[in-house]
């Protein structure tokens, strides 16, 4: 697992330990901390992660790389060891849908970065943040109704229901979870292929027509999503 957080590294690795206890796993030595500068920054640095990500794709046939932050270490990594662009498969959720201008949290964060990999011919798949995985919209009372009281587990991420920023809404989506079910249930999920689109300087797509092709997903089966994670998380 591969931590990078807008407050720190530290403090999504923490997150991540406590996660892991809530869980019983008490092998924490699986997560790698990531980039504590963004790609513009300095295109050079090193971490855990980007070396983490580099060995495992080297020694498997091929790997699929879940990001929902910034794509910062996966930028850094493909830079230092271009071998693993034919070896890796890139979930992002980032950027807006196509025609809109790109001002989610993920992609402005560090904006090189995505700008980088596209220019790689990296098997790359985008969930836009909005308006697709604004469809993970929910409520802290369904979120209550449905798994409270269950376990540890969903008692915690029942406490920390609030919006990205740590203020407590009523309703908000739960982006990150749209990741995670791509690889477990495509079928969920409508997708279009299209040649690659060019980042314009006001953070726009500029349509393409003879790049290599990327998928953007479409659509996504809310529903289905969040009975499949109550469903595993109430176990």
């Amino acid at each position: 697992m591969l931590f990078r957080s807008y407050n720190s590294v530290d403090k999504s690795y923490e997150i991540a330990k406590k996660i892991f206890n809530l869980c019983g796993e008490q092998n924490t030595s699986i997560i790698y901390k990531g980039a504590n500068e963004y790609f513009t920054e300095n295109p050079n640095q090193i971490n855990e992660a980007v070396n983490k990500i580099i060995e495992t794709a080297l020694k498997n046939e091929k790997t699929y790389i879940l990001s929902i932050g910034c794509i910062t270490n996966i930028a850094l990594a493909i830079k230092k060891e271009p071998k693993i662009i034919k070896k890796i498969e890139v979930i992002w959720l980032g950027s807006n849908f196509l025609f809109m201008k790109n001002n989610d949290f993920n992609f402005r964060q560090d904006p090189e970065a995505i700008k980088y990999i596209m220019s790689k011919n990296v098997n790359l798949t985008i969930i836009p943040t909005y308006p697709v995985s604004y469809g993970m919209i929910i409520s802290k009372y369904e979120i209550d109704a449905r798994i409270k009281g269950k376990n540890k587990l969903c008692d915690y991420f029942c406490s920390i229901f609030s919006d990205d920023f740590g203020k407590i809404k009523s309703r908000r989506p739960i982006w990150d979870i749209s990741v995670v079910a791509y690889i477990l249930h495509p079928d969920w999920f409508i997708t279009m292929a299209i040649s690659c689109p060019i980042i314009k300087k006001d953070s726009s797509f500029k349509l393409t027509k003879f790049r290599k092709k990327i998928k953007f997903v479409q659509k996504l089966d809310s529903n289905k999503i969040y009975d499949d994670l109550f469903e595993k998380i109430i176990k």
